[in-house]
């Protein structure tokens, strides 16, 4: 059984109120998780509490008062008196459930506001009968799970960043990334009702997974004349591979452009491709390939130039310009180790964005968030008015899912 910490079995297996095979298994996943550990000797710790403080303390009569019930006892012997305790039951039912449920709710209310939240959970001396309190496990103990061991077609992550363009001008993309991990994304959110681990977030794998067309500036790179027999009076250089840019606005910084890149295959053979970004350090302060940490201008340990025959790979790169509406640099690239027409890059904010460019953009903004990236700019509040702008009854159905799992995962 895998529980995350606010799962709300672990109050029911505090209380008593799971058949032996669930709390057998509660127990269990608690004993391998030691963050579950803290959690199950908070609520044990908030159960006692409560326990001592709604139950009324045992009364001492003192001997005067003895004797005055004795005395009236031996008065009234022989007299029948009785009290119906059941009519007394019935009186009190329409007041006493609110009235304990408000005082649980108003004790409960007072120690969440008193816990700490980075402090560890109180030491369990005296645990309720049929509960097992865990060993306190201090801070320092608590060991994160290691991350999972990357395949060996997909780069390392590490901590992303910008690169600055005066001191490296020049960066190579890569156009092939691997499988995507948009489902597991997708179960720890629906299935689990958490989010997913943040280093296990990969941006270019999910913006991968949708495949877009962009309303830009296009260039074609064609291979070497064939004859062919429509076209008698002179030879066809059949397309390699097409390169394809567009331009908006960053969502998460608007200082900066969001420049959308996309490569895509012929439809019969597998291509080398090889693309150059070229910052115009003239007027670009800094850059970033989201999904990657560039190092010393280039991608550590990558050299993925295969293009599939029939794929489109997205990539998305924030830049930062000194001044807007400026020519931020040029793409250069070749397939076969042949040049192919460069592109130039110049953002036009007049511009009307395409609607692939905006979804492309809540792509990057979503999966920034759930990786825990740009912490104190991208928030929920971000993430949610992009997904209301994109929203829409005709939809196709991937996008319309992607909807669902955002929406899903804010109220996680």
């Amino acid at each position: 059984m895998k529980l995350h910490p606010e799962d709300p079995r672990i109050t029911a297996y505090v209380l008593g109120e799971l058949g032996p095979d669930d709390a057998a298994a509660v127990e269990q996943a608690v004993a391998e998780d030691p963050e579950l550990q803290i959690e199950l000797g908070k609520t044990v710790a908030a159960r006692q509490f409560l326990t001592s403080k709604l139950t009324l303390p045992g009364d001492t009569l003192l001997p005067r008062q003895r004797e005055n019930i004795r005395r009236r006892a031996r008065h009234t012997r022989g007299k029948t008196r009785f009290i119906s305790l059941v009519g007394t039951a019935e009186a009190l039912k329409p007041w006493l459930i609110p009235a304990a449920a408000a005082a649980v709710l108003s004790v409960a209310t007072f120690i969440l506001t008193r816990v700490p939240e980075n402090k560890p959970a109180p030491i369990v001396t005296n645990p309720p009968a049929g509960i097992t309190a865990p060993a306190p496990v201090a801070p320092a103990r608590v060991t994160k799970p290691n991350p999972p061991a990357p395949t060996p077609d997909l780069p390392v992550l590490s901590a992303h960043g910008s690169i600055a363009a005066a001191e490296f001008p020049t960066l190579d993309l890569p156009v092939f990334f691997g499988k995507s991990n948009l489902a597991s994304i997708s179960k720890s959110i629906i299935n689990e009702q958490h989010l997913p681990a943040q280093n296990t977030v990969r941006l270019e794998e999910v913006l991968n997974q949708f495949s877009l067309r962009l309303n830009g500036t296009a260039a074609i790179a064609r291979g070497a004349p064939v004859w062919h027999p429509d076209d008698r009076d002179g030879e066809v250089s059949p397309p390699v591979a097409t390169l394809t840019t567009e331009m908006i606005g960053c969502p998460w910084k608007p200082s900066a452009t969001l420049l959308l890149i996309s490569i895509r295959g012929n439809d019969s053979s597998d291509s080398d491709v090889k693309i150059t970004f070229h910052a115009n350090v003239q007027n670009v302060v800094r850059y970033r390939l989201l999904g990657f940490t560039p190092g010393e201008g280039r991608i550590p340990g990558i050299s993925l130039t295969h293009l599939p025959a029939k794929s489109i790979t997205t990539l998305a790169l924030e830049i930062e310009p000194s001044q807007p509406g400026s020519e931020l640099g040029s793409l250069e690239w070749s397939t076969a180790n042949k040049a192919a027409p460069s592109i130039s890059l110049v953002h036009k904010k007049d511009a009307e964005p395409s609607d692939d460019a905006r979804f492309a953009a809540l792509v990057c903004t979503f999966a920034q968030w759930l990786a825990g990236e740009q912490a104190g700019i991208i928030d929920a509040d971000i993430v949610s008015a992009l997904a209301r702008e994109i929203a829409s009854t005709t939809l196709p159905a991937d996008r319309a899912d992607f909807l669902n799992l955002i929406d899903r995962s804010l109220h996680l």
